[in-house]
């Protein structure tokens, strides 16, 4: 936390545990702590709500895993900690299950978003009463659907989502919904590490949707998206599919790579800007220099020591030198941050060249990397982002993947950035080894995916989310948690620090790819847990120790406050629960040339108002269907052509020959007739002369 003013400092700190998604399937937790940070910022400067307290977020990295996050909420209340919310919360499977863990050891729970009904109970407060949500509920999207069906002429939807264990009942629900509105429909799932299930998911679609609309309704990461979107041009499939979804994506990912690359990039700019690097490498640094003054007695005394088969394992070496102090301090921390990311290794290297630190400590570790230095790998893929971070140290650089001969000739690729000092001086290096593991984006695997054809087999694309924001005509009215602002003034300024981290100038916490839609609610549920404390304190009478340690009554009120009776204009809209969940408008947005524009609202009553015209089919097409049978009609053409005219040219030979003939045999007659009687008599004659007929042998001839 950065406070905003010297004199909170002095106050009593009031600590909302706030598990987020800061990295895994939907990262969207960087743009939600930084939102809420800002906000408890200037709840803390104004002084308006909670005066003489100081509201402080506690921040751990979820990775929207269900497992993780309950683990961390029993672990922080296990410490003793005395927390008066659990907040954060994205990933609505891991919301369902922090729920449970929250309410058996009487934690009021308020997520700051988890929308998607993953588990359809979610909005069942029988199945799940204590948890209180501020993502909007987008069971609506099927309203939208059918009224795009009726304009369009849809009548088949066909639904994909990811792992069936995790999404099937999501899908089934929607695919019922489907049906009752008329539609038929269906539902395929692929997993998002099987590239040829994708593929043949598409090539399935591609061949049941030939001459028909195609309209894609997508249940899933952002990672499995991408390789279908990829997967239907790599498979042949016509552009002008109609994609839709529902809930809150990062913003126009379609035209970037992955976002795994991104998180990795976040986590070495917020390592190289906090104290603790600086800390851990200047006393690698002095106790490496203090070593021995010949830097090669260093090395070799080193790698004796380290550079062990027991690799990471070693935590602790025997000697007086300081740099085994060093390495006793600061070890395992790094090891802890290398298996928490999933790192292959962690480097320090000074600004010499000289890898004075590493994790797993290979053949690498106290050799030298400077360019011109004699370092065995010097030339390595590592040895590339040393040079990259010390030419341009503010930037985190990325080497890709080639053989890297320590760790066994394996494929290695490697971030960097530069480290400096106080002063500003570049001091060195720190860099990071990918894990073998480590999944590129589609578009560098698959040729045929650049971004740009990525982008156009998703034009068209529709979606549907929490509008995130009041309706225009309440933009600018004042805020009740910050009366110097009004949504759209507050709006602005928490873009303002997504781009230059808050306070402004802290790397740490700049957001490179932000989750808009989402921004304001985590700004509100600050606002919403600070709202209900204040009831608790100033109107029940409660002490704080009350509330941090709630017993059974303190605990029911919290929730049935927050749930019934809190109702503000925030920066999000009207912030009011009904149940477990927060009604609000939602926003219909379609891909247009290459950019997302807002098309359509559905109101809380359920009505539809398109924006201008609305969605458009401009960029929708058919598959095209299979011309008719071309083998027929090759035959027709190669054979039965050639063949009609050589009958027609016999017939009229046999009828030319047959005339032909008749003509000679009606003219022999006539010779017949001719010569009858003279035949006659020369048999007559010879018969009396005993001589032999030749000559009626002659005319015979003739």
């Amino acid at each position: 936390y950065f406070g905003t003013t010297t004199r909170t400092t002095t106050m009593m700190s009031l600590e909302i545990l706030a598990p987020i998604p800061l990295t895994g399937d939907w990262p969207a937790g960087q743009t939600m702590r930084l939102a809420a940070q800002l906000a408890e910022g200037l709840i803390n400067e104004e002084q308006r709500i909670l005066p003489g307290f100081m509201l402080k977020h506690v921040f751990h990295d979820d990775k929207c895993n269900p497992s993780k996050g309950s683990q961390i909420v029993l672990s922080e209340m296990s410490s003793g900690n005395t927390y008066i919310a659990l907040g954060g919360g994205g990933c609505s499977k891991v919301c369902a299950q922090e729920s449970a863990v929250a309410s058996s050891i009487r934690l009021p729970f308020l997520s700051y978003e988890c929308p998607a009904d993953v588990d359809p109970q979610l909005s069942d407060t029988a199945a799940y009463p204590d948890l209180t949500r501020m993502g909007t509920v987008t069971t609506p999207v099927t309203d939208v659907i059918r009224k795009m069906g009726d304009e369009y002429g849809w009548k088949h939807i066909i639904i994909i989502s990811g792992e069936r264990g995790q999404y099937k009942a999501l899908a089934d629900e929607r695919m019922q919904k489907f049906k009752d509105l008329g539609f038929t429909s269906e539902y395929k799932s692929a997993e998002e590490a099987d590239w040829q299930s994708i593929q043949t998911v598409m090539s399935e679609i591609k061949e049941s949707t030939k001459g028909k609309n195609r309209v894609v309704f997508f249940i899933g990461t952002e990672r499995l998206f991408r390789k279908l979107i990829c997967a239907s041009i790599t498979e042949g499939l016509q552009k002008g599919i109609a994609w839709v979804t529902e809930g809150t994506w990062r913003h126009e990912w379609w035209t970037k790579t992955d976002h795994s690359a991104p998180q990795h990039r976040q986590w070495l700019a917020e390592d190289a800007s906090r104290s603790q690097l600086h800390q851990a490498f200047d006393e690698f640094k002095q106790s490496w220099d203090e070593y021995d003054t010949n830097v090669e007695v260093t090395r070799a005394a080193l790698q004796k020591d380290y550079a062990t088969a027991q690799k990471d394992a070693l935590f602790s070496v025997e000697g007086s030198e300081s740099y085994h102090d060093a390495h006793r301090t600061w070890h395992a921390v790094y090891r802890k941050i290398l298996y928490d990311r999933g790192y292959y290794d962690i480097f320090f290297f000074d600004a010499n060249g000289d890898l004075i630190y590493s994790v797993y400590k290979e053949s690498d570790y106290a050799t030298n990397f400077k360019a011109t230095g004699n370092g065995p790998w010097k030339d390595s893929g590592l040895g590339n982002a040393f040079e990259a971070a010390m030419a341009s140290p503010d930037k985190v650089h990325y080497i890709d993947w080639k053989p890297y001969g320590p760790s066994g000739g394996a494929p290695a690729a490697f971030f960097a950035t530069g480290i400096k000092d106080k002063d500003g001086v570049l001091v060195g290096v720190y860099s990071i080894q990918l894990p073998p593991e480590f999944e590129r984006s589609i578009e560098e695997l698959q040729p045929q995916c650049e971004l740009q054809i990525m982008a156009e087999a998703f034009e068209g694309a529709v979606n549907v989310a929490g509008l995130g924001r009041p309706t225009d005509e309440d933009l600018e009215k004042p805020l009740d948690c910050f009366k110097s602002h009004s949504a759209k003034s507050l709006s602005a300024l928490i873009d303002d620090h997504l781009r230059t981290g808050y306070p402004a100038g802290n790397t740490a916490n700049q957001v490179a790819d932000p989750y808009y839609d989402i921004k304001s609610h985590a700004v509100d549920a600050t606002c919403a847990i600070a709202k209900t404390v204040e009831h608790l304190y100033k109107t029940k009478g409660y002490s704080i120790q009350q509330i941090q340690k709630p017993n059974e009554e303190v605990y029911t009120e919290f929730n049935r406050y927050m749930k019934n009776d809190l109702d503000f204009r925030g920066a999000s809209g009207r912030v009011k629960f009904s149940g477990n969940n927060r009604r609000n408008t939602l926003s219909v947005k379609q891909v247009r040339q290459g950019k997302e524009v807002q098309v359509g609202l559905v109101h809380l009553n359920g009505t539809i108002s398109w924006i201008g015209n609305g969605t458009s089919n401009a960029s929708w097409a058919q598959e095209p269907a299979d011309p008719p049978d071309k083998f027929k009609y090759w035959l027709v053409l190669q054979i039965g052509i050639p063949s009609l005219i050589f009958c027609c040219t016999c017939m009229a030979s046999l009828h030319f020959g047959m005339k032909r003939a008749r003509e000679r045999s009606g003219g022999k007659k006539e010779k017949e007739l001719q010569f009858g009687f003279a035949d006659s008599s020369n048999q007559a004659s010879n018969k009396a002369s005993g001589s032999a007929g030749t000559g009626s042998q002659d005319i015979v001839g003739v």
